[in-house]
């Protein structure tokens, strides 16, 4: 089974997507976006869609597949970045970890350049929908041919070769950009973002 028909049965199965509906890239990014924000017990692309959850990397990894399959070429990119954040602005559980680590989250962004007749187009599938109002930066609409917002302000930004694994590569690059402590912050946040992603999708 293709990803493209792993994707409708997935969604349909969840009541996201009325049966036999052809999926097209606006579809599929916006399947692929409103995944809950959790890590999958890996980042395959059959297994962000069999388990529907996903951070940065692994959504990309699959939203790039799916293009794939209905021929649009991509660069998967990969840029680090840091986001200053106050912990009084947090939940509980978020400022806690925000106030051991002084506010700082450090990160390395996964996102995708497609590449169109007409042009590049920049997409950004991290956030669900349902995280719009908390300040994370939401892509509410895909068109074809307009520039998404990045997740994150880069600092550097590399485009993963495609020769090497490409979780490989990002792990490369945290381990080289930022101290052990900045990376166990980094765990312990997107691990209790995952938790809130979790008690949300199960209301």
């Amino acid at each position: 089974m293709g990803l493209i028909s792993l994707l409708q049965t997935e969604a349909e199965k969840r009541g996201l997507l009325p049966a036999d509906t052809a999926v097209d890239a606006a579809t599929a990014f916006r399947l692929v976006r409103d995944m809950p924000y959790i890590r999958a017990s890996s980042r395959a692309p059959e297994t962000i869609l069999r388990e529907w959850r996903g951070t940065c990397s692994g959504k990309h990894y699959l939203l790039q597949a799916l293009f794939a399959e209905m021929g649009i070429t991509s660069r998967l990119i990969a840029c680090t970045a840091v986001t200053e954040i106050d912990p009084q602005t947090l939940p509980p559980d978020l400022r806690a970890i925000m106030e051991a680590g002084n506010g700082r989250f450090v990160d390395v962004h996964n996102y995708l350049i497609l590449e169109l007749p007409d042009g590049e187009m920049v997409v950004d599938a991290t956030w669900p929908l349902s995280a719009q109002g908390t300040g994370l930066v939401v892509n509410d609409s895909f068109v074809l041919g307009e520039d998404q917002q990045i997740a994150c302000i880069p600092l550097q930004t590399w485009v993963v070769p495609a020769d090497q694994d490409p979780q490989a590569f990002k792990d490369y690059l945290l381990t080289t950009h930022f101290t052990d402590a900045e990376l166990a912050t980094r765990e312990a946040f997107i691990l209790a973002m995952g938790e809130i992603f979790q008690a949300t999708d199960s209301n």
